[in-house]
């Protein structure tokens, strides 16, 4: 497999947080640029986390551009709730960071290195599409020289969008910010989607596999201590939900799941950020449907054994 080059659009957040840890040290992703935006916190403290990850895991030379403060249309929310205040679950991060984010914004600096290497970059986007509907709209002619996007949101089962479920399917990142993400799922660009419950209910990390996480090395017990201040507030029992680790791996390995074609409507009033599903075969748009968890699990935890040099 030949090394990718690929920028990471995000908004830590606990999910996004373990996302990035992961793919900082893969053999096989070359990170040419991350960009923040408004998402599970505020910009200022998604760009903080993002940051204080790349001094932890010694990674500062990848550039790190600040995005898109509030949404395209609409208000901006945030997800402080599951995340807690700082973005970063369980764990406490420093207030203030030694990088700084380089002068361009997240826009001019994914135009930059999209122009740089027209064709060759895949984007994972693992919060709300602010940054990439902007890029489109300012940069229109950019769609025809990103490979691919990766990213989190949708139904699992939407076919049948029945309404007694449609909460099911609302997923936190589109429904943040509905219109970038229909100018996503509308450009052409090859678009793989891992829907919110496929993190949650297939994919998803018991409380007895976070326990042995922690008992792996300082990563494992870093990710853990995040992990715990995060369970999944929507089901009896504790559970981790994987969708941006998901993301990334769909990019890094994309035989561990099952997809299937489809188009994809996104709803703008009223209920925003509600999707529905249609089977196209003809799409550029692809939907996760199944993932081999046993070996998604182990690509996991052997990738955190991977980072044992690393000592908190």
């Amino acid at each position: 497999m030949e090394k990718q080059k690929v920028i990471i659009d995000t908004d830590p957040g606990v999910d996004d947080s373990a996302a990035i840890i992961l793919s900082l040290y893969d053999e096989f992703l070359d990170i040419v640029l991350i960009t923040t935006v408004s998402g599970n916190v505020g910009i200022d403290l998604t760009t903080r986390n993002a940051l204080h990850l790349l001094e932890k895991y010694n990674r500062t030379e990848i550039p790190l551009a600040r995005g898109a403060e509030k949404p395209m249309k609409r208000k901006p929310k945030d997800a402080t709730y599951i995340h807690q205040k700082s973005g970063m679950g369980g764990y406490v991060p420093p207030e203030t960071v030694q990088t700084k984010p380089i002068e361009q914004d997240a826009v001019e600096a994914m135009y930059e290195k999209i122009k740089k290497y027209p064709g060759e970059i895949k984007i994972i986007a693992l919060g709300p599409h602010t940054n990439l509907g902007n890029l489109l709209v300012k940069h229109p002619d950019v769609k025809d020289m990103i490979s691919h996007i990766y990213c989190e949101g949708c139904s699992l089962n939407g076919y049948e969008n029945d309404d007694k479920r449609w909460a099911n399917h609302l997923s936190f990142n589109v429904s943040s910010d509905p219109e970038a993400f229909y100018i996503t799922t509308h450009s052409g660009i090859p678009l793989s989607i891992v829907p919110s419950k496929m993190g949650r209910e297939l994919a998803n990390f018991t409380e007895e596999q976070i326990e042995e996480m922690g008992k792996i090395n300082d990563t494992g017990k870093f990710l853990a201590t995040m992990y715990k201040g995060y369970w999944e507030r929507f089901y009896t029992d504790k559970r981790i939900a994987t969708n941006d680790t998901c993301a990334v791996l769909m990019c890094r390995n994309p035989s561990l799941f099952k997809t299937e074609k489809i188009s994809i409507d996104v709803d703008l009033n009223e209920v925003p950020g509600k999707t529905t599903i249609h089977k196209d075969e003809n799409s550029k748009v692809e939907l996760v449907v199944g993932v081999d968890k046993e070996k998604m699990h182990k690509f996991y935890f052997d990738a955190i054994r991977k980072l044992d040099r690393f000592k908190f």
